[in-house]
């Protein structure tokens, strides 16, 4: 095992000394499956997973020459898919949250009396089931758009200001 880490190592000095596309190249095919592997079960993705492992060699391409004498390369490997697999997942939200929001607004601004006929009972129903406190900060945070700090002292002490 020692051997290979440090053959994985001199391939890794090999590609960044001499742009060597064969120690390149024996160095992805040995780890590719891993760096997948690893991908796959972060994003569960097949497709997803193809793309972050692509990602995790390009940037293993561009930091060869700067990985440290002692550095664990399938370690390092792991990690960088590991982060890249979080970066991806986390684009993939905020693609999907902008995609909703720009849903959202579509229909919004499509037939606004007739979707409020539809939320205001819903609504109202809801409300009725909050207790006096919890209602209260509704009212005040979403119907006069107060911060929560503007209410009243005694609603934010705790007091339920019932009627």
């Amino acid at each position: 095992m020692n051997g290979m880490m440090s053959d994985d190592m001199e391939l890794a000095r090999r590609y960044a000394r001499c742009q060597s596309e064969e120690a390149f190249a024996a160095l992805v095919s040995r780890h590719v499956n891993l760096v997948h592997s690893v991908a796959l079960r972060h994003v569960r993705d097949a497709q997803l997973a193809e793309e972050i492992t692509q990602t995790v060699f390009v940037i293993l391409a561009r930091k060869a020459g700067s990985l440290g004498s002692r550095t664990v390369v399938s370690g390092w490997l792991c990690r960088a898919a590991r982060f890249a697999a979080f970066k991806a997942r986390a684009t993939q939200r905020r693609r999907q949250d902008r995609e909703q929001e720009a849903c959202m607004q579509a229909q919004s601004t499509g037939d606004g009396a007739n979707t409020w006929t539809q939320i205001e009972p819903l609504l109202a129903a809801s409300l009725a089931e909050l207790g006096a406190e919890d209602q209260n900060a509704v009212v005040l945070r979403f119907f006069e758009r107060r911060g929560f700090n503007q209410g009243p002292s005694r609603l934010r002490k705790g007091a339920s200001g019932t009627i």
